[in-house]
């Protein structure tokens, strides 16, 4: 019997799908995969196009096989440059391959999966590889747009690829996968993440398409509500929360950063029914608050029910959650996670959102708003005054110290948090109960734990990374694998001062490596692949919207072998370490046993750290002065033997013998 796939799973959230198989011994001669998404009916069964063709698409890549230029960075399907690992995201299953319009969502696919090698007798052949020839945009050596007298890109017609077309054949018959459903709702939630993923190759186009990047560019774009770009970026979050405010009812709000244009417009058309909570962003040159500072005047203009929590000190009120109270006494939903209402927030980081639609859940954060509101803070006069005095207080630090608890009417459970919930008024050593009951859940894994987390402690410490490293060490079947935004939350991380709680990533004198791998430990921080060091036809690419300096993961969660019955999802504005425990407003929640919220979440997890890890690696390579990956597919079957050997691909292992949801 010949080698194959034996098994092959997809998982979805409303963005992406990640798919993932499974072999039981090496493919002999394989180059790759080839991935075929197929649009299906209610009925699971095909859909049919307008010619009586089945609606089928293969997959997108971009990446050539050495020899062969993507100099334009134009996709190829899987058949012509197949997949050279065990997992894939359909990237482009809401985001076109050539335009800025998305897909509908809630769509039923599944998927094809087939091994590829160099056409022989015998062998079905692939579609014809010979590259199309198309009108492109032409660059420079450099890969800048080259413009014409009068400042226009210069179109020319040129192959799709450059080098010479490998004719590929199919090596065995092709492997389906379950059913999924490309949607944001599951039951009482509606999960919705970013795109925020900046350092890319398709947004470098973009920037390059007038032959250069300006200052602040990319950061302008996103902050335009009417560019298209930022929509892109911005995902489903965005009009979910107009359609909250559509709603009738009364919005109670509490936020802590509040720049975003449209959503400032968004809060003003609703002035009348909103009660807001609004906390201070950071000091600037010895002022506080510059960055709320407009929105918060347009707010009292409009006679808006406002209440400023403004710490104006290292404390921060760091909720970023709304409730919503239907009239004549209809359910009540709340709208958390960990998106700021700032333009980076919404399109300039990776963030998630998650819209609850259950009375109690909200009930709980209603009453959690009211203590804050009853937990009167001086205001400055003005308001840009420091006010180092400025702590919650003790009664309202006591009220935080017990979860809320609510079980729905399929098993889930939810534990709702809330800060701060320890009495001392700076980070101790003693663990707050709400980083406890986290860790409870961390250590209950059986399989696996995945996580995104923007800067919860310097080194990991006294947090979900250290956590989950000691988990990782003490048992070694666990799969731990996450991705952090900050420099200084790597655990090998060396500061320049001791001590220091501050990010100080763009502190050369500072040692803070891009990987740490140890054992079934995974964590890579963001990166990108830079101009310095290009990666076959990889151009450099842009981080953050601000140029070196914001978070890039701003997500801040932990997802808990999603695969099982009694599967855990963390999500919320929380760090997740001590230390907002201790001083921050804050929420999160913990949802155990909805398998396909767990899936949707760590399908976003996966989608971040896949991203990152490659860039991370690849850095880490070029500080050590090693070769790297060429930046080209492999050709012969070699590139396979490590995930024969079970060296790589244990994650995808894992999530191929899931068989879905």
């Amino acid at each position: 019997m010949m080698a194959g796939i034996i098994s092959a799973s997809a998982y979805a959230n409303n963005e992406i799908v990640y798919v993932a198989w499974d072999m039981d011994e090496k493919i002999n001669g394989c180059l790759g995969f080839d991935v075929t998404r197929v649009y299906l009916n209610p009925d699971k069964t095909p859909a049919v196009k307008p010619d009586g063709t089945e609606d089928r698409v293969r997959c997108a890549a971009w990446v050539g096989f050495k020899g062969q230029h993507n100099p334009y960075w134009l996709p190829q399907d899987t058949a012509v440059w197949p997949i050279q690992k065990t997992s894939w995201r359909d990237l482009t299953i809401r985001k076109r391959r050539n335009n800025l319009q998305r897909r509908s969502d809630d769509v039923l696919v599944r998927y094809e999966i087939r091994p590829l090698g160099d056409l022989a007798p015998g062998l079905e052949p692939a579609p014809d590889p010979t590259p199309k020839t198309v009108n492109v945009t032409r660059r420079d050596s450099k890969g800048r747009t080259v413009m014409d007298d009068e400042g226009r890109p210069v179109k020319i017609a040129a192959k799709a690829y450059e080098g010479t077309p490998r004719p590929l054949g199919y090596l065995g018959p092709a492997v389906s996968t379950n059913p999924v459903l490309v949607t944001s709702r599951r039951g009482v939630f509606r999960s919705t993440f970013t795109n925020g993923i900046l350092a890319a190759q398709w947004l470098r186009n973009v920037l390059m398409e007038d032959g250069k990047i300006e200052t602040n560019e990319l950061l302008n774009k996103i902050q335009d509500p009417g560019d298209p770009h930022r929509k892109y970026l911005a995902g489903d979050i965005l009009p979910l929360l107009h359609e909250l405010f559509g709603r009738p009812g009364e919005f109670y709000l509490a936020l802590y950063e509040l720049d975003d244009r449209e959503l400032i417009d968004l809060l003003l058309a609703n002035a009348a029914r909103i009660h807001i909570i609004l906390a201070n962003t950071g000091q600037d040159k010895g002022v506080w608050d510059k960055r709320n500072a407009s929105a918060r005047q347009q707010l009292i203009a409009a006679h808006a029910d406002i209440q400023h929590r403004m710490f104006n000190n290292n404390h921060i009120g760091h909720n970023k959650f709304v409730v919503h109270v239907p009239p004549d006494g209809k359910t009540r939903s709340v709208f958390t996670g960990s998106t700021n209402w700032t333009s980076t927030g919404i399109a300039g980081q990776t963030n998630n959102a998650l819209l609850i639609e259950d009375d109690r859940v909200a009930g709980v954060y209603l009453d959690y708003w009211r203590r804050l509101k009853e937990d009167v803070l001086p205001e400055p006069v003005p308001f840009g005054a420091p006010m180092p005095k400025n702590v919650q207080g003790p009664a309202f630090r006591t009220t935080n110290e017990l979860p809320g608890r609510v079980t729905l009417g399929n098993g889930t459970s939810i534990g709702i948090w809330f800060s701060p919930n320890m009495q001392a008024k700076t980070k101790g050593t003693k663990m707050p109960p709400d980083i406890n009951d986290v860790y409870r859940c961390m250590r209950q894994a059986q399989d696996a734990i995945f996580f995104l987390a923007f800067y919860p402690a310097q080194r990991g410490k006294d947090s979900i990374i250290g956590e989950a490293i000691d988990i990782g060490r003490k048992d070694g079947r666990l799969i731990v694998s996450g991705a952090v935004s900050s420099a200084p939350a790597m655990p090998n991380y060396v500061p320049k001062k001791k001590n220091r709680e501050t990010d100080d990533s763009d502190d050369e004198s500072a040692e803070s490596p891009r990987t740490f791998f140890e054992g079934n430990v995974s964590i890579v921080r963001a990166s990108r692949i830079d101009d310095k060091a290009l990666l076959g036809d990889f151009g450099g690419e842009q981080l953050t919207a601000m140029g070196s300096i914001g978070a890039i993961i701003h997500d801040k969660i932990v997802v808990i072998d999603p695969l099982s019955p009694t599967c855990s999802v963390v999500l919320g504005s929380h760090n997740l370490g001590y230390k907002a425990s201790y001083e921050n407003d804050e929420n999160f929640v913990i949802i155990t046993g909805d398998q396909a919220l767990a899936a949707a979440y760590a399908v976003h997890v996966r989608d971040v750290c896949d991203h990152y890890r490659f860039r991370a690696v690849e850095s880490e390579l070029e500080a050590k002065k090693k070769k790297g990956w060429s930046g080209f597919l492999d050709t012969d079957d070699s590139w396979l033997d490590d995930y024969v050997s079970g060296k790589k691909g244990a994650i995808a292992r894992y999530f191929a013998h899931g068989h879905g949801t």
